[in-house]
């Protein structure tokens, strides 16, 4: 005789409301599920899939009945601010609360304070409602999903995939409510993290594992704040993205730390930089630290004040593109005489020889004056990084010579979500799906979740501290 299960029983025979409730219910909804015509594997699953909703709720409400079954009978409760003993101002005030893959209603006490003038629900407070009535499961893949797609094309994945409606207005907002108190430190990894990575990386190595720190800026349309967001919206105006991007080598290894991109100043950014300095995240004495970037004045001057021992390396790909450009106007391009200055000279910096390439730069005679012109501003180009030009000493330090590291962030972070056909930005909601990207490529996206649901909490309940259930 094959074994019985819950639903074999008489539903009397439970010893528990919220039992009989809740079986009552499936009952119920299996009766009607039988009732539907089902012959593929597809029949099956749409329709199991079009009552998850009703089914997930109620067991939901059932689980937290037999928890917190005291809070929907009570009728007493201590004032969270002044401590006086009230009775209950109504009873079975309901409130419709959304879960991920389901949602039900809650029926509970409400009370009210006349001396504070204060009114709350004690069971709200002892589940942690979010103020919202879609709960912190929704808002985290809200934010996650929004941080991704367009957001009307994220409103309509969490439909296909949930089968429950979502507005993109309410993604819009969720989205920015959950990053807008985020800061640099809040979508980095920690101080241990950052050790513990340093650590495994070194494995015994006889020298300091290199952290390389890459900037660069990016640029992104933005549009004027307040504007509508259907309608005309003002002259857009594209701005830059500035950002870095940490990470360590050790041969052919490559751990990535951290990426932080905002749109920003090149003051701000360095700001930011001397933040996660300060916080421990860039211990320069477990390290070898390089800086490398492209030659914009804004990233040498600021991280020579904040990183004046640091190893730097001027981008290999843009000191040879300012060479070609030089050979380019001098001898034609793709001509052999071309080809060899540009051959010639990377091969001198490679063996750190910047002395015979500005001495040959000097002997040649200009063709034109824009010849004439670019090499002038080759010249003074290579003598004013000439500490990022050694090539070859670089390389065999283990260090990177090429940038590739943080243009592939600026494509991965801003470019794919910020670039999109038709959006215009404004700078502030740029910048939120920025720190949600950065956390996500970080690692620290769950955390950062965990932090709004402990900053809502203490908006929605700011003078509770343990609300008791009293039946007197």
């Amino acid at each position: 005789m094959p074994a019985q299960t819950a639903l074999d029983f008489p539903i009397e025979n439970h010893n528990h409301v919220w039992k009989n409730e809740l079986f009552g219910f499936l009952n119920q909804i299996i009766d009607r599920i039988l009732e539907i015509p089902m012959e593929k594997i597809e029949d099956f699953a749409k329709i199991v899939f079009n009552h998850k909703s009703e089914i997930i709720g109620q067991l939901t409400l059932g689980l937290i009945k037999k928890q917190f079954g005291h809070f929907f009978e009570q009728e007493y409760c201590d004032c969270p601010v002044c401590g006086k003993t009230i009775k209950y101002h109504a009873n079975n005030v309901k409130r419709k609360v959304e879960i991920l893959g389901g949602g039900f209603e809650l029926l509970r006490p409400y009370f009210y304070c006349r001396k504070c003038k204060k009114g709350f629900y004690p069971l709200d407070e002892a589940l942690g409602l979010a103020s919202s009535p879609k709960q912190y499961d929704i808002q985290d893949v809200e934010a996650w999903l929004s941080s991704e797609l367009p957001y009307k094309t994220a409103e309509e994945t969490y439909e296909r995939t949930t089968g429950n409606p979502l507005s993109n207005g309410h993604m819009h907002e969720t989205t920015n409510k959950i990053a807008e108190r985020l800061e640099i430190t809040d979508v980095c990894p920690t101080k241990a993290e950052i050790e513990q990575a340093i650590n495994e990386i070194s494995d015994n190595s006889f020298r300091r594992p290199v952290m390389m720190l890459a900037i660069d800026g990016a640029h992104a349309p933005t549009r004027p704040a307040p504007s509508p967001r259907k309608g005309k919206r003002g002259k857009g105006e594209w701005k830059e993205v500035k950002g870095f991007r940490l990470y360590l080598i050790n041969g052919k290894r490559i751990v990535h730390l951290i990426s932080w991109h905002q749109v920003q100043n090149d003051r701000k950014l360095a700001a930011d930089l001397q933040t996660i300095a300060e916080a421990g995240l860039i211990p320069e004495d477990k390290v070898r630290l390089c800086v490398i970037g492209d030659g914009a004045d804004w990233i040498w001057n600021r991280t020579a004040e904040l990183f004046p021992t640091a190893k730097v390396v001027l981008d290999f790909w843009h000191c040879s593109e300012h060479l070609h450009e030089t050979a380019n106007a001098q001898f034609g391009k793709g001509t052999p005489e071309a080809m060899e200055l540009v051959e010639t000279s990377l091969t001198r910096l490679f063996d750190n020889d910047l002395d015979n390439v500005i001495a040959e730069l000097e002997s040649i005679s200009p063709s034109s004056a824009t010849a004439e012109e670019k090499i002038r501003g080759v010249i003074g180009y290579l003598l004013k990084h000439e500490q990022g030009v050694n090539y070859g000493k670089a390389k065999r330090g283990g260090y990177q010579i090429g940038s590739g590291a943080i243009e592939s962030a600026n494509k991965f972070i801003a470019h794919v979500r910020l670039k999109r056909s038709g959006a215009w930005w404004y700078p502030s909601h740029a910048n939120n799906i920025l720190k949600l990207r950065c956390a996500k490529y970080n690692g620290t996206y769950d955390r950062i979740i965990k932090k709004h649901i402990e900053f809502d909490r203490q908006e929605t309940y700011p003078s509770a501290t343990s609300i008791h259930c009293k039946n007197l």
